[in-house]
């Protein structure tokens, strides 16, 4: 298959998934849009896909001259990319209507936009956010050569990614099972630690005005890059564990919840969700990491399906109010 028979035949999976995504957003604003093939949005970024609220488009990137394949190949993580990619409209909806600029301020700062876009789409796609991480960290390990991957430990490290990268608490001791990850697969991890950030590390998911406030964990970008710079140096063993616990307790590293009362999926809205859809996919998605969870030595399949529980009783809940 040609390149150009090759981006048609993506271009056509893309539709796909952006018509399921439409099965369980309510807006009508997304009908409106249209999927285009742009390789720049690789050069510029180093993203596959992005949205453009302006120009009414989301453009996906792969291939292209440096990357020869389909960055998301399956359409689950299409789905996933394009319900996370259309979250961001429903966060300017939210918090940002009337001051984009500062929605991209915030975007620029912290990664609390990147975690409630997650989050919203985690409301009724959260198999699909899980696919989006793995997929993305196999293609990102294929662009350095790297194509084995982390072996056993590509399935917890994703759903502990997955769980930062929705800004839910995690009970794993990440310190100890990077340093082992390290120590199995040396050059593998070393090429992993080339991403921009480790998520496994991010605070919790907040709206904006709780973005300063040091108890709901670590949000600003350079903080977050900064910790992927101390795993770097404890994984060669330039730093030992207590050393590197007091250098992230003081840029204020938590997964755990200190506050009992605060949710972090209240940090989004429900306005365009289709909740009865939603509901039954995420109870479904919800036993299968029951499952997972009565069979790991980690916790990171208990702590997701956990999540997915604060998140169907927070549905449940607003189905019950519309009734």
């Amino acid at each position: 298959m040609n390149t150009a028979h090759q981006i048609e035949k993506i271009k056509t999976e893309w539709h796909e998934a952006f018509e399921l995504m439409q099965k369980y957003y309510e807006s009508e604003v997304f009908k409106r849009f249209k999927i285009e093939y742009d390789a720049s949005i690789w050069y510029q970024f180093k993203n596959p896909a992005l949205i453009f609220p302006a120009e009414r488009e989301m453009r996906f990137s792969t291939p292209n001259s440096r990357i020869n394949f389909d960055y998301y190949p399956s359409l689950l993580a299409k789905f996933g990319i394009t319900a996370h990619n259309f979250a961001y409209l429903a966060d300017i909806e939210e918090y940002y209507s009337s001051n984009f600029s500062m929605f991209l301020w915030e975007q620029k700062e912290f990664i609390t936009p990147l975690q409630r876009a997650n989050l919203r789409a985690a409301h009724f796609s959260p198999d699909a956010i899980v696919e989006v991480t793995k997929e993305g960290l196999q293609s990102f390990l294929k662009t350095r050569g790297e194509e084995k991957g982390m072996s056993s430990y590509e399935e917890p490290l994703v759903i502990i990614e997955t769980l930062g990268l929705i800004g839910m608490p995690r009970r794993d001791d990440i310190l100890k099972f990077f340093k082992e990850m390290s120590e199995e697969k040396v050059t593998t991890f070393d090429k992993f630690l080339e991403t921009p950030y480790i998520f496994s590390f991010a605070g919790f998911a907040t709206p904006p005005v709780l973005n300063a406030d040091k108890k709901y964990g670590i949000r600003r970008r350079e903080e977050l890059a900064y910790v992927k710079t101390l795993i770097g140096r404890y994984a060669r063993g330039e730093m030992g564990y207590e050393e590197i616990s007091k250098e992230l307790e003081k840029v204020g590293y938590t997964t755990k919840i200190p506050d009992s009362g605060y949710k972090p999926e209240d940090s989004v809205d429900l306005r365009w969700v289709k909740l009865d859809y939603a509901m039954e996919r995420v109870k479904r998605i919800i036993s299968e990491y029951e499952h997972k969870a009565s069979h790991s030595c980690y916790y990171c399949y208990a702590d997701m399906a956990d999540a997915l529980r604060r998140i169907y009783e927070k549905e449940r809940t607003a189905y019950r109010s519309y009734i």
